[in-house]
């Protein structure tokens, strides 16, 4: 299973896009100044869009391929009730795989049974709900795609 699949969705669009702005940094070493010139906006209006929380959708998809990241995306989606998984290519699986699925989805049953007792707050249970739920949803496709799979020409 990827990265990707296995993280909390964010707890709110703020968190998201600092995960993301981090992400950026971290990965591609990429700042805010940075990130704004290739978005082709200034530093101040991509910090307000990231304070205000109000990023124009057609510069929401430069942001997500910019920053190399999809929290902001996950985030959105989560509110819906939706899941957002990365296309699987079709590898075969190890048992720390199946080990990782079953600790995303035991920390999932733990947080709802933690909510049914008011021992958890709603939104972490969310979160570690759609952590299992992307989690499973990863592996049906990877299943799915097992048959024929698919040359990984990405590199990260």
């Amino acid at each position: 299973m990827t990265r990707r699949s296995s993280k909390p969705v964010p707890s709110s669009l703020k968190a998201a896009f600092e995960a993301d702005k981090d992400r950026a940094y971290r990965h591609r070493r990429l700042n805010i100044e940075r990130l704004a010139e290739l978005m082709s906006v200034t530093p101040a209006t991509l910090y307000k869009w990231i304070e205000t929380d109000s990023m124009p959708v057609r510069a929401l998809l430069a942001w997500q391929h910019l920053t190399g990241a999809n929290n902001v995306v996950r985030y959105l989606a989560s509110r819906e009730g939706d899941v957002v998984i990365s296309i699987p290519r079709g590898r075969a699986i190890t048992s720390d795989d199946v080990h990782t699925l079953q600790a995303t989805l035991h920390d999932a049953t733990g947080a709802l049974l933690g909510y049914m007792k008011g021992a958890a707050d709603r939104d972490s249970t969310l979160s570690k709900l759609g952590q299992g739920l992307e989690s499973l949803a990863w592996h049906r496709e990877n299943l799915r795609n097992d048959i024929q799979p698919e040359l990984n020409l990405e590199s990260e």
